[in-house]
């Protein structure tokens, strides 16, 4: 009988983890991102206990269902996913509060980090504290952009003899965090950009407008602001750099809230 006795002294007690059915929703009309809505999301769960965090991908990134054990989580939502950005990198996920993106594409001239190809468009949002304790509930989030969209305009004479121009925007953040938008303490560099269209004043043969729409992590600081032009002319040949100074920065807000900022500047000297 002794056997016997012994193997019930090593019995186990069963445990049993329970699921919560979670239903979520996400509204992107705040995010500006009416050209992604083909792409899907990445629903990142992290537990409060310190556990380890969920990731879930949505296909559709309005709406899914997900899994978990009872507990309370912070949520985090972006658009796409880890490796759908061409431009853009993430690092620190396994903290909601250092989880960020950073700008992929660089290289590093006269010891300075330059962003070569700008960010694409990244928005997300975050619920914290959310509570799972029943069979089902449900979660619902609203992203908002964490890039920003910047409209730029350079006034410039002698436009007539120029045949394209590419410019560095200097004191750009290289990275953003996904929890709450911050720059604050992510390394500055700058940021290149073409040139997308020439526009000759109507009442002007030498006067002109330079403009192009693209998209940063964060404006740099008032005193920091500054533009290198680099100019070829239609020889082909001549390449005329200019120092822009005194940017003018403004916003300007549609209907959801998103904000798109404006610079505009005036280049001097004008071009030969």
């Amino acid at each position: 009988m002794l056997p016997l006795a012994l193997a019930s002294c090593q019995r186990r007690e069963l445990t049993y983890y329970t699921e919560a059915e979670i239903s979520v929703t996400a509204d992107w009309s705040r995010a500006g991102q009416e050209e992604e809505s083909r792409y899907g999301a990445t629903l990142i769960l992290y537990p409060q206990d310190g556990g380890a965090p969920r990731v879930a991908l949505m296909g559709d990134r309005t709406r899914s269902t997900v899994q978990l054990p009872e507990g309370r989580y912070d949520a985090l939502l972006f658009n796409r996913s880890f490796d759908d950005f061409g431009t853009v990198a993430f690092r620190g996920q396994d903290n909601l509060h250092t989880i960020e993106a950073y700008a992929m594409q660089t290289e590093t001239r006269n010891e300075t980090r330059v962003i070569t190809s700008a960010p694409g468009k990244l928005a997300s949002a975050v619920m914290r504290g959310f509570e799972v304790k029943d069979r089902t509930a449900q979660l619902h989030l609203v992203p908002a952009s964490l890039t920003r969209t910047v409209r730029m305009e350079l006034h410039i004479e002698g436009i007539q003899n120029l045949k394209q121009a590419t410019c560095l925007l200097s004191g750009v953040p290289l990275s953003i965090l996904l929890h709450n938008g911050s720059t604050e303490h992510a390394e500055r560099g700058m940021q290149e950009f073409e040139v997308q269209d020439i526009t000759p004043d109507g009442d002007s043969g030498t006067g002109g407008t330079l403009s192009g729409t693209f998209q940063l992590f964060g404006m740099p600081a008032q005193d920091e602001a500054k533009i290198k032009l680099k100019a070829l002319l239609k020889d082909n040949k001549t390449v005329v750099e200019r120092q822009v100074e005194n940017l003018e920065i403004s916003e300007d807000t549609d209907g959801n809230g998103v904000i798109t900022l404006k610079i505009e500047a005036e280049v001097n000297p004008p071009l030969p």
